[in-house]
């Protein structure tokens, strides 16, 4: 039987204390994750290091990440977080003087400095301008000509919680020689993804948001069109064939994802990341899914009733997402998620407005504990 709502509560100490409604930032960690990450600090401090456990756990962390995304397991890197795995691309593809990125504007930065930085290519990073916080699929795709090498794109703004149909998306981008790049992070582990339905050709996303894991800790999932043309940034033992053998090198690349692995891999981060997984796929990622845009919606639906903003009203089904911006027109932004920090709730504050993400274990007590705390 699926992990019931109130069974993965149980898991979260900090749920006993604070309305915790902040994982498009940092998410709490569940006991089995940090269990899991105790587990392996012991035995690094009581016995000698045995390789071949710990790769045959992440293997299976590996494993678990991809039956989440519906794709196979050497479709998956490892990698320390979003920006790390979104810089493969920057750093990977060759570039000529003359191509383009088309991204959008207010990304978080992770998914604008790796193309700003390409200027010293010659390479042009072009940003759409949402339309009150909307990202029109056919005005983003004609920004896109013969030199487009990279759409890059959030899967969900961090900012308003505007969700990209992905799928549209790519359907729209069909006949371009455009590669589609999807920054996850506000996605993965909180909405279904499934990208054997949904052909991106590169998404990367870190643990430590929606996926309930360790900071620190991410992947890649990297596409058949971007393996063929990607090159390894950083080339290490991990990258090849012969990953074992130390002295007679042989620079032959790994066959799939696994080559953008370099060393040393941060066995404590993917574990962790793997007992995450582990619980998100015990609770069925439909239902996961299901509860998170339920209590988003119950946001959207009552704090205007109460003289709040939101940043983004959906229009849409597909528009929706965990996360619920909102501002009140006369009260101090600053001084509203202070009062609510003394309250025990706990949100994002973002420049001038209130940011709320509630995930899979929370309960509509937590939103009562949030909208009682917040003055009229």
């Amino acid at each position: 039987m699926p992990l019931t709502p109130q069974e993965m509560r149980a898991l979260y100490p900090i749920a006993g204390r604070y309305a915790y409604l902040d994982h498009a930032a940092n998410a709490p960690l569940a006991t089995p994750v940090r269990s899991t990450m105790e587990v392996y600090l012991a035995r690094m401090s009581e016995e000698p290091f045995d390789l071949a456990h710990w790769e045959r756990l992440r293997n299976q962390v590996r494993a678990r990440i991809a039956e989440l995304l519906s794709v196979g397991p050497d479709s998956i890197a490892f990698t320390k977080n979003t920006t790390a795995g979104l810089g493969l691309v920057a750093a990977g593809l060759d570039w000529e003087a003359g191509d383009n990125i088309v991204g959008v504007h207010r990304e978080f930065p992770s998914n604008i400095y790796p193309w700003m930085g390409l200027k010293r290519k010659g390479v042009e990073l072009r940003l759409y301008q949402p339309e009150q916080g909307r990202i029109d699929i056919k005005a983003v795709v004609a920004l896109c000509d013969r030199r487009t090498r990279v759409l890059a794109i959030s899967a969900v703004q961090f900012w308003n919680g505007f969700r990209t149909d992905l799928g549209a998306l790519a359907t729209a981008l069909r006949g371009r020689d455009v590669l589609l790049v999807v920054d996850a992070a506000q996605a993965v582990g909180g909405l279904q993804l499934d990208l054997s339905r949904t052909p991106v050709d590169f998404l990367a996303a870190g643990a430590h948001k929606w996926l309930l894991g360790p900071m620190g800790a991410g992947f890649a999932y990297v596409g058949p069109r971007m393996l063929d043309r990607l090159n390894p940034v950083i080339i290490g033992p991990e990258s090849v064939v012969r990953d074992r053998e130390y002295v007679d090198y042989d620079l032959t690349f790994k066959a799939g994802a696994r080559r953008f692995e370099e060393a040393a891999p941060n066995y404590p981060g993917i574990l962790g990341m793997g007992a995450a997984v582990n619980l998100l796929l015990r609770c069925d990622p439909r239902a996961v899914e299901d509860v998170v845009l339920r209590l988003a919606d119950r946001l959207r639906d009552e704090l205007p009733s109460r003289g709040y903003e939101l940043l983004l009203k959906p229009r849409a089904p597909s528009e929706r997402s965990g996360i619920v911006s909102f501002r009140h027109p006369r009260m101090v932004p600053a001084e509203l998620h202070t009062r609510l920090r003394e309250a025990g709730v706990i949100i994002s504050l973002r420049g001038d407005f209130l940011r709320a993400s509630p995930h899979y274990y929370n309960s509509d007590q937590d939103l009562d504990r949030l909208l009682e705390a917040l003055p009229q």
